[in-house]
This record gives C-alpha cells, structure tokens and sequence, in this order.
C-alpha cells in the first residue's frame, strides 16, 4: 500500500522498531481516552510503537540494502513492561516508558547500528540517550499526575522496519520488513527448548 505523495517523490521516511500487539494498543487507547494526563494532539492508536533507530529520509533505491542487511540479533524474547507516564518538554510529547526490557532494547537497537555499519550504511546519530518510550500525545502539555504507576506488560520476539507515510487521512505506519529477535537452534527446534 503506497501512498500517492510518496510515490512521487524518491526517500522515504523510514525508522526501525517493535510494532506492539494489537491488544497493548487498546489499553493504551484506553489510557489516552480515559484517564487524560495530556492535553495536545493525540497519536492515533493504530500508530503505537516503540521507535528503535530513527533513519530518516532515505532513497527508495536503498531499501533492499537496508532489509538484506538486517541480521536476526540472537535476543532471546523478552518481557517489557510500562510503569509511568513521560514527558519530553523540548518536544512536546507525553508518552509512557518502557522500565523492564529497556537493556535489551538498548542492545537490539545496537545491534541494528552495527548491522548498517558493517554495510557502509551511516544514519544521523541520537541526539539524546536511548529512552524507549511510546508516544500518546504530541504537541502536548502535562495536565495531570505523570507520577501514578502503571501497570502494562508486553513481550518482544520481533522487529521490523516502518515507513512513515503520508496521506490526506494524516500519518500512518506501515511496517516493510520483520524479523524476529532470536533463532532457536536445531536442537532448540527439536526439543522444543522455550528458555
């Protein structure tokens, strides 16, 4: 599905990350609808995710580069959880915080900076630390208690890399590519070893 404006032009808005499960996007729909601790333009939930390594623009023509470059990382799937509220003043975004399974985020958006590395392949560097979040409101101002706990689980077993697309609807997310995080081994297969 491609969009008439990007069609025309030659780059595409491109970012790594982890697509969130349906179900964790009803909840934080929920969260964003009845429980307001922001007050600004709110994300629509179809767009949830967790950005890993923004790209930028970046020619068509390179795509296949980029995926044919991808390794699966070796990151056994693991569980993250959402615990509290964020926000970012500089930018304007109230979001909501991954605290359990930040390290090994950390480590799969590493791994995808070597990967292009190993390829020729540089993208602007993060201008601040790696802060894996989900972001519910932009252009946005804190309304109420960022402070209150939260209490959202959700489990990573894949990646993939997303297009941001724009339509007369607005801005959507559409996933190209995915991998998984982790290849169990033969014997892994064989004997059904989980852990």
């Amino acid at each position: 599905m491609s969009s008439i404006t990007n069609s025309v032009k030659k780059k595409a808005r491109l970012f790594f990350a982890i697509e969130l499960s349906q179900e964790l996007k009803n909840q934080l729909e929920v969260l964003q609808q009845s429980n307001p601790v922001f007050v600004g333009r709110p994300v629509k939930p179809h767009n949830f995710h967790i950005t890993l390594q923004f790209l930028g623009s970046v020619e068509h023509q390179l795509i296949h580069d980029l995926i044919d470059c991808v390794e699966i990382p070796g990151i056994k799937p693991f569980l993250g959880s959402i615990e509290h509220y964020a926000y970012y003043p500089k930018n304007e975004i109230g979001c909501v915080e991954v605290q359990k399974g930040k390290q090994r985020l950390s480590a799969l958006k590493s791994h995808l900076s070597r990967c292009l590395a190993n390829e020729g392949l540089y993208f602007a560097k993060d201008k601040h630390s790696f802060r894996p979040h989900i972001t519910l409101y932009r252009e946005c101002q804190p309304l109420g208690d960022i402070q209150q706990v939260l209490n959202l689980e959700f489990k990573v077993e894949r990646f993939c890399l997303m297009e941001s697309i724009q339509n007369d609807k607005g801005v959507y997310y559409e996933v190209l590519e995915e991998w998984s995080v982790y290849e169990p081994s033969i014997k892994e297969q064989f004997f059904g070893i989980k852990d």
